[in-house]
């Protein structure tokens, strides 16, 4: 994996950077939902064969999948996306493409509107949160980090594994810090209750929504009056890459062409 000096502690943030040789100009950022990681959600997406093969940075936020887990670190999404930025200025690159997936899609929305013009297609995937989302991230902040750590990340996995339908789900969140998991929860909530969709509306990117098979006119309305292209990938809930990995690569690949 690659890696890239975090802070003054050397914490580490770690990414795979696929197809570098790509002849596209800019590569495409995947940031991850909540409890999740890019190093597990994505691979069977660009390995696909309706993947542009554009070049791929896979990344895992920190806090998440490989990349380090401070106690002390700050996760929210406003800190999420600070540390992007600071992570895309250190590189070449000369503007970068953004997706971002259900919590994850607040963290790419507030790197889009720290780049600037250097933010090429902005693809936000199932973006916000449902009332099944917000039940469960409020059930999480309704304890302090302290108490969260401590004793209700435990017993949230737990939770999690007795219903028995987030096996995929279960890897990257169980190996996820705590500390992240309830610092980004509080932010989601508060990041949904905001006026995202008007800070979508006013960027001035391309922006693509790519939702699931139960989206419905209502949910492809609201983003088609933010000024996005909207795509609803067949045979999928909510983790459309775990549900159809092959139907997300075509999705993501009709969005880059939009440029």
């Amino acid at each position: 994996m690659n890696t890239f000096v975090a802070d003054e502690s050397e914490d580490i943030l770690r990414f795979f950077d696929l197809y570098p040789d790509s002849h596209m100009e800019q590569p495409l950022l995947f940031i991850h939902g909540l409890g999740c990681a890019s190093s597990s959600d994505y691979p069977p997406v660009i390995a696909s064969k309706g993947y542009s093969r554009q070049r791929s940075l896979l990344l895992d936020l920190m806090g998440s999948g490989f990349s380090d887990k401070p106690d002390s670190g700050k996760y929210s999404s406003e800190a999420q996306a600070a540390l992007l930025s600071k992570f895309i200025d250190a590189q070449t690159f000369s503007g970068v493409d953004l997706f971002g997936h259900s919590a994850g899609a607040f963290v790419a929305l507030k790197l889009a509107q720290a780049l600037s013009d250097r933010s090429g297609t902005l693809i936000l995937c199932e973006p916000g949160l449902n009332e099944y989302g917000v039940s469960m991230l409020s059930e999480i902040t309704a304890m302090s980090e302290d108490e969260f750590v401590e004793q209700g990340f435990a017993a949230f996995l737990a939770e999690l594994e007795a219903q028995g339908t987030n096996d995929a789900w279960l890897g990257p969140f169980s190996v996820a810090s705590p500390h992240a998991i309830h610092q980004w929860a509080q932010s989601a909530l508060d990041d949904n209750a905001s006026d995202w969709i008007g800070d979508l509306a006013r960027l001035e990117c391309e922006k693509g929504i790519i939702l699931s098979a139960s989206a419905t006119s209502e949910d492809i309305g609201k983003f088609e009056q933010a000024g996005c292209v909207v795509q609803c990938v067949p045979d999928t809930a909510h983790m459309i890459a775990y549900d159809n990995p092959e139907g997300l690569a075509e999705a993501i690949s009709d969005m880059l062409r939009m440029r």
